[in-house]
């Protein structure tokens, strides 16, 4: 179907430019010389923000009708799901690291590995006829290889440096990507790997007036990621390891001399984090051929959703897995070739509007 691409875009630009213009005259003119509350800009500048970004949906909706709309929607279900997983693993290292693990997608791609190896072999040799019930012991093999991996890097690896600085605790992790990405077709050969899709099954329903299909492996994906989610923000709420992540995020020598266990807050946080990668690897999979590099997209995002949301949060990140994969299917109808480089370029303007992220905060300290 045809949409109007320089109608779309002449609509856009205008949004975008009153946004900008916006947010100048209220952050230079009405806070720093009127108000003279810089206390208020981050307020004020979330605000413009959220305005624009339900002024664009407000806008794709419209130039796209209700059914391509709702049905882009309905298709991005299982990257959402697989986005907020990515993106949760890599901001939980980040809070009690104190670095970005650039080998996140690497450990996730191996943890799917033995999940297609577990797969094949549990189906031969105990004859499993439920897809559904191979798929869950597969998954759950590699989420727990992967966990074990994160934590072997943590504790083998990354406590071994832990006074150099961060960026070469990120060097190292780089490092990592090639080591396991070189050892991936050693270990598993060259054959084709895959993992058994949860289902297969189109789910069609009727709303609005007009008949949707959403995939009954999104759902599962969106149950099984919705699920981890809740118990991993309800403990980190309300158990004593939420309390000593939130405690080492805060300041990792005040809170050893506290007597919180860091060693093992930071093992369990790199667990995890793989565990969760592995999760998000099964889910993205889909029943297809595996690759070694099948991750490096979602890694890309869920870095830029962790920007865009701020680390210092747990909640903006995953606002920001939602953002970036729905502004970029939508997108694509009216610029196929470009809507990638469209959405990350939106996300630096919002940046350079907000540094620390949409939920970030500034952090005061004592001296």
């Amino acid at each position: 179907m045809f949409f109007d691409s320089v109608k779309f875009w002449n609509t856009f630009y205008i949004i975008t430019g009153v946004t900008v213009f916006l947010f100048l005259f209220v952050d230079f003119v009405v806070i720093r010389k009127i108000l003279k509350k810089p206390s208020k800009r981050d307020l004020a500048s979330n605000l413009i923000v959220i305005g624009w970004f339900i002024a664009i949906v407000v806008h794709l909706h419209a130039s796209l009708g209700n059914f391509f709309f709702f049905q882009t929607l309905f298709d991005k279900m299982l990257g959402i799901s697989v986005l907020a997983l990515a993106t949760t693993g890599i901001v939980l290292i980040f809070k009690t690291s104190i670095t970005t693990n650039f080998a996140q997608g690497m450990l996730a791609t191996f943890g799917v590995y033995v999940a297609g190896i577990v797969s094949m072999r549990w189906a031969q040799n105990t004859g499993i006829s439920s897809v559904f019930q191979l798929a869950m012991i597969s998954m759950i093999a590699g989420a727990i290889v992967a966990f074990l991996m994160g934590v072997a890097i943590d504790v083998f690896i990354i406590r071994k440096s832990k006074y150099i600085t961060s960026i070469g605790k990120q060097m190292i992790t780089m490092g990592l990507v090639l080591v396991i990405s070189g050892i991936i077709p050693v270990i598993f050969g060259i054959d084709a790997i895959s993992v058994p899709r949860i289902s297969s099954r189109p789910i069609s329903f009727e709303w609005i007036g007009w008949n949707f299909t959403v995939s009954e492996h999104a759902l599962y994906g969106m149950y099984i990621s919705v699920g981890l989610l809740v118990v991993l923000f309800t403990a980190l709420r309300f158990t004593k390891w939420g309390l000593g992540v939130r405690a080492t995020a805060s300041n990792e020598i005040v809170a050893g001399m506290m007597g919180v266990n860091t060693k093992l807050i930071t093992a369990l946080s790199w667990g995890i984090a793989g565990a969760l990668g592995g999760v998000a690897a099964f889910m993205l999979a889909q029943g297809g051929t595996l690759s070694a590099g099948m991750m490096v997209s979602t890694q890309v995002n869920g870095f830029m959703a962790a920007i865009l949301g701020g680390f210092s949060s747990f909640i903006g990140p995953i606002v920001g897995a939602f953002m970036i994969p729905i502004l970029s299917n939508l997108i694509f109808y009216f610029s196929p070739l470009w809507q990638n480089a469209i959405v990350y370029l939106l996300v630096l303007l919002i940046v350079l509007a907000k540094p620390l992220g949409l939920f970030g905060k500034r952090i005061a300290k004592k001296v």
